[in-house]
Parts: C-alpha cells; structure tokens; sequence
C-alpha cells in the first residue's frame, strides 16, 4: 500500500510537470488541462458584458495557471509523505509525525527553506524528499522565466496595436492614410517590418499562449481588432493595382502575415458562431468609394472567433469615430 501510494503521489507530479513544461518550455501552446483551465476562464471573462474586467484578465489567468499548477504539485508531494508513518518523522523525538506536521512539512519542502523541525525519517524518504525539494525550485525559477517572457510578448503586442492605431482611428482613416499616398510609399518602405512585427506576435500565441488572454478594453490597445481593421482595408486597395505590382506584392505580403497570425491562434474557426451576412451589410461600407469586398469565408469565420473570445465583433471593427 505505501509504494503504490508513493506512485499515485509521483504520477500526479509528473503529470504537474508535462503540463507545466510543455506550456512554459515547449513553445507548442498550453498543457492539456492548462488550455482547458484558461478557455473556460476566458469564456467566463466574455459573457461578463462590462469590458472593465478585461484588465483583470491577464492577471487572473497567470495566477488561476499558477496555482493549479502548485496545487497539484502540493496535493502529489503530500500524497508521497503519507504514504507511511515513517516518512516524515518529528526533528527530536524521532515520532511519526501527524497529518497536519506532514501538511507544514510539505510546503517548506517545495518552498526548499527546511527548517529542520521535521525531517524524513526513512532513507526512501530523503531521496524524494531531495528530488521534491529541487523540483519545487525547478517551478518557482521556471515560473518567473515564464513570466517575464509573457510580460515582454504583452508589451510587443500592445506596440504593434498602437503602431497600426497610428494610421486611423478607424477603417476609414486607415484607407484614407493610404490612399492619399503617391504609389503607396510608406507601405512600401515599411511593408517588411510590419509583416515582421505581426509574425513575431504570431509566434507568441505558441510560444506563450498566455499572452493571447491579456485582453483590452480599449480599441487602440486591441491588436485583433486593429488586425481586422488593416485586413479590410488592405484587402480593398489592393484592387487598385495589378498583381505584378510592387504595391500588390507588398500589400499580399502584409496579408499573408495577418492569415498567418490568425492560423497561429488558439481559437478553431467553428469556435464561435459565424454571420456571413451581417459581415457583408458592414463591408457595403465600402460601396461607399465605389469597391465590392472579395470574402474568403474561412479567413473571415477565423477572424470572427478570434474576434469574440478577445471581447470584440465585426460591428466595433467598423465602428466609426464618429459614431463613438
């Protein structure tokens, strides 16, 4: 019975630590149960209507991360030290100690401070004991790596939202920026290291999906949706040159890095509900100067679940200023 109890304990830490290392280490998303952890997380945080909570959300899904990963590696290092009286036996009097001295015992085992008034009391005991001391630290340094990488990824994403807010304020003042350049030289001049920042953001939806669930109750900050706004637009002066032009290759290529960032997510296009006509009566806007939208539905259905389950829609992605 103690070594079979000694392998649950085990099995449950290694389980902790493939879903911990494959989401913090891997750079191919989230863990199985952190991705389940973190969707259903999300989906509590969008169907809250007030977008005011959104500046809790990134903060909540790196603690809510966290601590699951700390429970399950405390309930499996817990389940190891009961596994026998004799495990973990008291500093001076050498008795078993009891389940509550065993519970202390445990936190400052993973904690790696020890103060030595509870010991292991077996030599079975002080190998694990050795090993769930280092493994515990293992987390915690890993823990604070990951964190800053995902910090860095939040701020890279918030500077290439705020560099595309720069063109307009909205679809109209983006297509307007554009259209009232000779040849389309700032596309032109600055094409590759636009299409660079938007790849290096694409690569942190697998490198730290965390990032993904830092979301933003304000438009300029909304990288999806200043994403969606430079997609429509591009996708509509691009029918202004012929496809062996410098400007249709530089605006396909900014396209492609935008389809591109929409495959990387971590939402499927089926993810949530798609109106292909509600998005057609808002890109009639574009009537307006005399253009017809060319719709690629998955592009389009993929754009909409990335859209929800960042707090938007299509309507906000051609809001107008003026209507604000």
């Amino acid at each position: 019975m103690e070594t079979a109890q000694i392998v649950i304990g085990l099995a449950i830490i290694l389980f902790t630590y493939l879903d911990f290392f494959h989401t913090t280490l891997s750079g191919n998303g989230f863990g199985y149960f952190s991705r389940i952890i973190n969707q259903i997380l999300n989906r509590i945080m969008i169907q809250n209507r007030s977008r005011k909570i959104f500046k809790f959300s990134g903060i909540s899904h790196l603690l809510l991360t966290t601590f699951f990963w700390m429970l399950l590696l405390f309930i499996g290092t817990y389940v190891v030290f009961t596994a026998g009286e004799e495990m973990v036996v008291n500093g001076t009097t050498g008795l078993p100690a009891t389940h509550p001295e065993r519970f202390y015992f445990t936190g400052y085992v993973l904690s790696t401070l020890g103060i030595g008034d509870f010991v292991p009391g077996t030599d079975t005991s002080r190998i694990l004991t050795g090993i769930l001391a280092f493994s515990g630290f293992i987390l915690i340094t890993t823990g604070l790596t990951y964190l800053l990488s995902v910090l860095n990824a939040v701020l890279s994403k918030k500077q290439l939202s705020f560099l595309i807010s720069t063109m307009g304020k909205d679809v109209e003042e983006i297509f307007n920026f554009y259209k009232e350049q000779d040849d389309l030289e700032y596309l032109i001049s600055n094409a590759s290291d636009l299409r660079q920042q938007i790849l290096q953001n694409a690569s942190s939806y697998i490198a730290f999906p965390m990032v993904n669930y830092f979301l933003s109750k304000e438009h300029e900050s909304a990288l999806i949706v200043q994403l969606a706004r430079l997609y429509e637009v591009l996708m509509i002066i691009r029918l202004d040159w012929k496809k062996d032009s410098v400007q249709h290759k530089k605006i396909t290529v900014l396209l492609n890095g935008i389809v591109k960032y929409l495959e990387l997510g971590l939402e499927e296009p089926d993810a949530a509900k798609h109106n292909e006509e509600e998005l057609k009566t808002y890109r009639s806007h574009w009537m307006n100067h005399g253009y017809i939208f060319d719709n690629h539905l998955q592009i389009d259905k993929q754009f909409t679940s990335s859209l929800k389950y960042a707090g938007w829609n299509w309507k906000e992605v051609y809001k107008l200023k003026t209507q604000s």
